[in-house]
């Protein structure tokens, strides 16, 4: 099984690389073949990568987010699930070169460097610990792909404004479907990210009570959760507008990279990765 791990870890690259060229022609050039045979490309894509990493935990017997490269090849899986949702609901394909760029270039890198990890803290075996990661890389890579369709709306946007009607006028989607993917995408980011959040709650009071709330990843945690919270509101009863609701995804994007990032690696806290 180990053998087996390895190549599907060597094989998602290219699966990653070919998807993300049959969305690339669809998107420039809206080739036929491509537009036909990129969606199903996607799904088995994803189909390999959910089974790799399955393997890996079958192989071990835990939740396989144990070190940072693992993580990443988690959230990159919850992100192209996020998108075929969006995409299967939405029926707008020519974002889909945007979202599978960034996982190839996860997925690239995690490949060259993720590896088998031989001791597993008892932690990573409980169930609260798989509800809750798993929650949180879902919650996440949605709000990830939320913040990359506010961006895409305001590229649009400013575009429009601008009177200039390039290749990102003629191919996107209207302002409208952004402004619905980017509110549609933070729901789910919302919804996943309040169950890691009230999970985590339960779950660390048995594995490390003296963190408590004041955990540097948890206070983030409650911010990324309150701006999304706020587009959630400002989408349903505030009647905000698409501009408006995509800097609010930005602005929570690069609250998540704060956590992610700079919390992770410059200050002390019990979610550091091993």
């Amino acid at each position: 099984m180990k053998l087996l791990v390895t190549f599907l870890d060597g094989l998602l690259p290219f699966l990653y690389v070919f998807t993300t060229y049959l969305y690339g022609r669809h998107f420039f050039t809206l080739d036929r073949r491509a537009t036909r045979w990129m969606t199903p490309f996607l799904w088995a894509t994803a189909g390999v990568h959910f089974l790799d990493l399955l393997l890996r935990g079958l192989y071990f017997r835990y939740f396989p987010a144990s070190t940072l490269f693992e993580a990443m090849s988690v959230l990159g899986l919850a992100i192209v699930l996020t998108y075929i949702y969006i995409e299967h609901r939405i029926r707008v394909k020519s974002t889909g070169l945007f979202i599978l760029s960034t996982v190839t270039l996860i997925q690239i890198f995690t490949s060259l460097f993720i590896r088998f990890q031989h001791e597993i803290p008892e932690m990573f075996h409980t169930p609260l610990f798989v509800v809750h990661t798993a929650a949180a890389m879902l919650g996440y890579s949605a709000l990830f792909v939320s913040a990359l369709y506010g961006l895409m709306y305001l590229l649009l946007f400013y575009e429009l404004k601008s009177a200039r009607f390039g290749v990102i006028y003629r191919r996107l989607p209207s302002l409208d479907e952004l402004s619905e993917m980017n509110t549609r995408a933070a729901m789910i980011g919302f919804l996943f990210l309040t169950v890691a959040i009230f999970v985590g709650i339960k779950w660390w009071k048995h594995i490390a009570p003296e963190a408590g709330h004041f955990d540097p990843i948890v206070i983030a945690a409650y911010a990324v959760w309150f701006i999304y919270g706020l587009m959630v509101y400002g989408k349903k009863i505030g009647g905000w507008t698409g501009k408006l609701l995509a800097y609010l995804s930005l602005w929570g994007f690069v609250m998540i990279l704060i956590s992610v990032i700079v919390v992770n690696l410059f200050i002390a806290t019990f979610h550091r990765f091993g």
